[in-house]
């Protein structure tokens, strides 16, 4: 598989949307000559307000995890961090963690994932965050934690994307999701200050009914919680497409040579075909139709989609209600019987958009 430590880019929309939407410039000066730099600015400024002895540690860690396409913090921070800019007035801070950059090498097995390490980035997301926070003195920051390129990373397993054992995995991934940002909230709670008694019994009910390690409970019973709303699965399409284009958020692949429309802050817009991360590694593998291609979009119905929302939704604590894709038009009995599943699912009301007109704006 393609190393993305020495392969920063492998897509050529994603250079083209680091260009038009991360890339600090000031006026004719060009400050990130590289991605590199984007990352070290960011990653320099949340750990500016660390404590001293460890805020070259931190900075480390920060860069580690956005130089491996792992951590995607909020895109105004990408934007902004560094820059004496400010990034979140209205106080909501998002993160993405990329699926696809925690998916092993080597033949599909149960341990294709690595779900430990994707536990440890949504802890360090939830901390990335709470720095923000601090760094724009936000006093009572929402933290919005989520995943992106689910799709890419069954896909590069070889699981599929409408089946049991592709949500199975897929719910794999949002549990440990759930666990590291609950981790990292204890663990910022007792250096920094927990958001009270009535959190702390929220987050222990919502733990026990999840099912988390017994530990976990009785750390927040000790220490309390630091944030109580943690992860929410939304649509990100300029960070999706930043990550060399992995499918945004819980969605479907897209499949071969879509189109990207990128509107740069200028008014310049370019039109990038891509076929996404996914199904550029495969092929650069030598994994091609020989081998059997991975479902895409066009391949499924879009209660796949309401299929694999359904199967996150217990480990996310807000209802996963970013729009839906589809190719067709909808009659109104499917949009009965789609709004059917989503409330018997806890989902948001079904939203729908085509997939024919996206563009990442």
């Amino acid at each position: 598989m393609i190393d993305l430590r020495t392969s920063p880019f492998i897509d050529l929309a994603a250079v083209e949307a680091w260009d038009a939407w991360f890339r600090w410039r000031e006026k004719s000066d060009l400050r990130d000559v590289s991605i590199e730099d984007t990352w070290r600015r960011v990653s320099s400024a949340l750990a500016a307000v660390e404590p001293d002895l460890e805020a070259r540690t931190w900075q480390a860690r920060f860069m580690d995890a956005l130089a491996a396409w792992r951590l995607l913090p909020d895109e105004r921070l990408l934007a902004g961090a560094g820059t004496g800019q400010p990034t979140c007035p209205d106080g909501v801070l998002h993160a993405s963690l990329n699926a696809a950059g925690f998916a092993c090498s080597g033949p599909a097995t149960d341990a294709s994932m690595d779900l430990a390490a994707l536990s440890d980035c949504a802890a360090l997301a939830v901390r990335a965050l709470d720095d923000a926070a601090l760094l724009e003195g936000i006093a009572q920051p929402h933290l919005r934690i989520g995943l992106i390129g689910v799709a890419d990373a069954l896909a590069l397993r070889g699981w599929s994307y409408d089946s049991d054992t592709g949500r199975m995995q897929a719910a794999a991934m949002a549990r440990a999701l759930a666990e590291g940002c609950l981790r990292g909230s204890i663990t910022l709670a007792a250096t920094r200050g927990s958001c009270g008694h009535e959190a702390a019994e929220a987050a222990i009910a919502r733990a026990t009914l999840r099912g988390l390690p017994e530990e976990l409970l009785h750390a927040v019973a000790r220490k309390g919680v630091r944030h109580l709303q943690l992860t929410a699965i939304t649509s990100q399409p300029r960070l999706a497409l930043l990550a060399n284009d992995v499918a945004d958020a819980v969605d479907p692949l897209q499949g071969r040579n879509h189109a990207h429309v990128i509107n740069a802050a200028g008014g310049q817009r370019t039109t990038v075909r891509s076929s996404g991360y996914a199904l550029n590694v495969l092929h650069a593998e030598g994994n091609g139709p020989a081998a059997g291609t991975p479902d895409t979009l066009s391949d499924m119905s879009w209660m796949a989609q309401i299929k694999m929302r359904a199967a996150l939704q217990c480990w996310i604590d807000e209802p996963i209600d970013y729009p839906l894709l589809v190719t067709d038009d909808l009659g109104e009995a499917q949009r009965l019987e789609a709004r059917r599943l989503a409330a018997t699912h806890e989902l948001g009301d079904p939203v729908w958009r085509e997939a024919v007109a996206l563009q990442s704006h």
